[in-house]
């Protein structure tokens, strides 16, 4: 059963979201660093509804750990996913011919890491170097290799998936969150960090509790 303080946590995280929106002129800024500790671009891909104000937490919290290159995806309100994620394409190409980059890692929330998640497997995905999905809806056998998977325990939106989703992929789940408190809950914050921190070829072994972990 969800708890009054669950639910509560879920509505803080929904308004600081709404809250935000303001302050989405200040992302339009968006240079890039190649002198920053971990200088792949990443890209955030906000989910359905959502905005890119949406990871100004997660933003934060990857800059305090030298992730500091960002790139925004955005999108109006749709579902048809596949489009979007050749869009999300065309847009990973363009950064890496403007940054000099030859990968970017993807960060998406929702139906924006169903999107991301699409691309690298069935779209190019030759770009993509990692993918980080929060809360992202599933609907293959697997959850592919390159992906850390977040899921909250209290989802009402998104259940995590069974172990046998995921026998080449990595799934966190994290305890005492919802849907939208996957953008703000500290936890899913510094996995995040320390999968994208780490270099190329070397995955880290997650803090968090696991529902499965690749070998």
């Amino acid at each position: 059963m969800i708890s009054m303080r669950i639910v509560g946590n879920e509505v803080t995280a929904l308004g600081t979201a709404a809250l935000a929106m303001p302050f989405r002129l200040l992302l339009r800024a968006q240079c890039f660093d190649p002198d920053a500790p971990h200088p792949t671009p990443v890209v955030l891909v906000h989910g359905f509804l959502g905005d890119p104000t949406n990871f100004l937490a997660l933003r934060g919290h990857l800059a305090s750990r030298g992730i500091r290159n960002f790139m925004s995806f955005s999108y109006p309100p749709r579902l048809d996913y596949q489009r979007l994620a050749c869009r999300l394409g065309r847009m990973v190409e363009a950064v890496c011919l403007a940054t000099g980059a030859s990968q970017v890692d993807l960060v998406g929330h929702s139906l924006g890491g169903l999107i991301a998640r699409y691309l690298t497997e069935m779209g190019d995905g030759g770009r993509v170097r990692r993918v980080v999905t929060l809360g992202a809806p599933y609907f293959s056998t697997r959850i592919p290799p390159r992906e850390l998977a977040v899921f909250g325990a209290y989802d009402l939106f998104v259940v995590a998936p069974h172990p046998v989703y995921g026998p080449h992929g990595r799934i966190v789940l994290a305890p005492d969150c919802g849907h939208w408190g996957l953008l703000f809950h500290p936890m899913v914050l510094e996995e995040v960090a320390r999968f994208l921190s780490f270099p190329l070829g070397i995955v880290s072994r997650p803090t968090a509790p696991l529902a499965l972990e690749a070998c």
